[in-house]
């Protein structure tokens, strides 16, 4: 060993004892140190926005870009057409709460439903047996950044401490809260009714659900940010096989990621076109909220760490699906 190797290896040994004393320290003797795990803050973490964003364009995105106003008079979430609304996040205390160091801070103990991204997206998030319970610090702390893991369980519900950080609830979710008998005596069939069922999800960059679709939902980002793929499910209502090969390779008929299906299938055959024509490709910002009609074929990818809550028409705590539009399909199916 020479005398500059010799060096090199005791300044990483020095280097290495500097940062497990630091976290033990942070564990022991500083009560007010939080552990957050690779990387202090969401902002810190890797983000793909050169590789995976865009300007949304409107040859691209396509969607109407609107405001809470509008969408709260125009009851967009009536419409069978997909909405971005600016803003909604606005005076949430989850803007303070739910920073990663306060998310930990306040929530340490609060179960999540964690499971491999990958097969949450091929089989769905219904199957109980893909999803592992673990509290909010323990994804964040060991999980997160480790493997392929992801948080997204919207059958369970977000605990009312949660919830309460995000009011002003959105509309159509808020009147159920708000006005929970006069919601009730409108006779709605539950799978039509949205509740103050909130879901949450947490995933590092590059993560997110490959395509699939379900009953009307919304979802509203609080720190990161998503690209979304929609496609019109009038488009292939009587006509299954067009979302097959829409979503995978026909010479392959495993489902890919969303990254690996922008990467390698989107520019080939009448993807792009299709997209282009019947459907949508934009950029969800923190503090968007994005309303996808029911049936619509969804795709998305997180850029950079990405909290967001989720509001599913029809989905009631731990029930599952109220009728067959509630169902989470993969594209598959």
């Amino acid at each position: 060993m020479t005398a500059a190797s010799a060096h090199l290896r005791a300044l990483t040994t020095i280097l290495a004892l500097f940062r497990t004393t630091a976290d033990q320290s942070c564990s022991t003797a500083d009560e007010t140190c939080v552990d957050t795990g690779r990387y202090k803050t969401w902002e810190e973490s890797p983000a793909s926005w050169e590789e995976f964003g865009h300007d949304n364009d409107k040859s691209i995105c396509r969607l109407p870009i609107i405001s809470v106003e509008e969408w709260e008079k125009g009851q967009y979430w009536l419409r069978q057409e997909p909405v971005i609304v600016k803003n909604v996040t606005k005076g949430w205390g989850a803007l303070e709460h739910w920073t990663k160091e306060e998310m930990i801070r306040r929530y340490p103990d609060i179960m999540v439903g964690m499971g491999s991204a990958k097969q949450l997206g091929q089989v769905g998030p219904d199957d109980r047996d893909l999803l592992e319970q673990v509290s909010i610090k323990d994804f964040i702390v060991n999980h997160m950044h480790n493997a392929d893991k992801y948080v997204f369980d919207r059958k369970l519900k977000m605990p009312d401490n949660l919830v309460k950080d995000t009011e002003p609830m959105p509309m159509p979710s808020r009147q159920y809260k708000e006005d929970y008998q006069g919601y009730m005596d409108m006779n709605l069939p539950s799978r039509e009714m949205w509740m103050d069922h909130l879901a949450l999800t947490i995933g590092r960059d590059l993560q997110g659900l490959t395509f699939h679709r379900h009953n009307a939902a919304w979802n509203t980002v609080v720190f990161g940010a998503k690209r979304w793929i929609l496609y019109d499910g009038e488009r292939f209502e009587h006509n299954i096989t067009r979302l097959k090969r829409m979503t995978r390779d026909v010479e392959n008929p495993v489902q890919p990621t969303g990254p690996l299906w922008i990467k390698t299938l989107y520019h080939k055959n009448e993807r792009l076109e299709e997209i282009r024509n019947y459907g949508h490709d934009c950029i969800q910002h923190a503090g968007d909220l994005i309303y996808v009609p029911d049936q619509w074929a969804h795709m998305v990818v997180n850029i950079g760490d990405t909290v967001a809550i989720v509001s599913e028409r029809g989905l009631k705590d731990f029930s599952g699906s109220s009728g067959e539009s509630s169902e989470y399909k993969a594209a598959k199916s």
